[in-house]
């Protein structure tokens, strides 16, 4: 599919040059800033679907499902990229199709990859997979073995110092291996039949449907990640007093307006009223 999309590009392209040189080039121009926009969505679509070749090749023992929103606790949806049902455990299966060298540990909040002289932080997918494993194990309210795993790409280089505890980190190429060491039954036929009925209840049953979900999932995912903005309460502008003397509140040098006295991490300090539109401050302390 995307050799056919590359070769209508260049198709395009070239019928585009032979009309004229300066709209071929602002078509390129506009397909690359679109290309850079979806890029990171592409290229974790790509990864799934390698993960989702590879796991359905794996024995007929074995169920797989596939982009699944699980309710957890609180009522929220959380997005699952592969969950494998087996005799042998649920294997709860995150994927992250990126390269370079990634750096991290188990507690820590975010990871960093690093290509070159490039460092991107995301968040720790251990703590993420963490997040899936226990909105399962509330869903399907049975106690049955669930094993965490995030999958890299095989061109990524791991450079943890420590072996994790709650979660197997592997590239593309150990996955199998990974899932094939767990060889002892520990979930029965029955337990298989209900679970089974449970995650197939979680696969939408039209685009639409899943696109909906999809959507809220999202709108809910951009809310919780948009950083809290610290109102600035409103405070009574009184006189500022020094020793006995009462004394009328000064002006900020900048804009004219008040200043207000306000406490901060660092101690107290004088604030102009205008704030945010003005930012300007001044310590504490008299004299100064």
């Amino acid at each position: 599919m995307l050799i056919v999309g590359l070769l209508l590009y260049i198709a395009l392209l070239f019928i585009l040059l032979k009309v004229n040189f300066y709209v071929a080039l602002g078509f390129i121009f506009v397909t690359s800033i679109v290309f850079k926009s979806i890029f990171p969505q592409l290229k974790g679509y790509i990864g799934e679907q390698r993960i989702r070749k590879l796991l359905d090749k794996l024995s007929e023992e074995t169920t797989v499902y596939n982009d699944l929103y699980v309710p957890k606790k609180n009522g929220e949806m959380t997005q699952v990229d592969h969950v494998l049902l087996s005799t042998y455990g649920l294997f709860v299966i995150e994927t992250k199709n990126y390269t370079g060298w990634i750096f991290g540990d188990e507690n820590q909040r975010n990871w960093t990859q690093t290509i070159y002289n490039k460092k991107s932080r995301f968040y720790n997918p251990v703590m993420q997979n963490n997040t899936h494993v226990k909105a399962l194990q509330h869903y399907l309210n049975m106690e049955v073995p669930i094993h965490s795993i995030i999958v890299f790409s095989n061109a990524a280089t791991f450079k943890f110092k420590e072996s994790f505890q709650t979660a197997h980190v592997v590239q593309t190429k150990h996955l199998k291996r990974t899932i094939e060491q767990f060889k002892t039954k520990e979930i029965s036929s029955e337990q298989l039949s209900r679970i089974s009925q449970l995650l197939k209840a979680l696969v939408p049953e039209t685009k639409q449907q899943k696109n909906e979900i999809k959507k809220q999932h999202l709108e809910h995912v951009k809310k919780i990640s948009k950083p809290a903005r610290k109102k600035a309460s409103k405070v009574q502008v009184k006189p500022v007093s020094a020793g006995t003397a009462s004394v009328e509140p000064e002006t900020c040098p900048k804009c004219g307006s008040n200043l207000i006295l306000r406490t901060g991490k660092r101690g107290s300090f004088y604030g102009c009223q205008g704030f945010p539109k003005c930012r300007f401050t001044r310590d504490a302390i008299l004299g100064k």
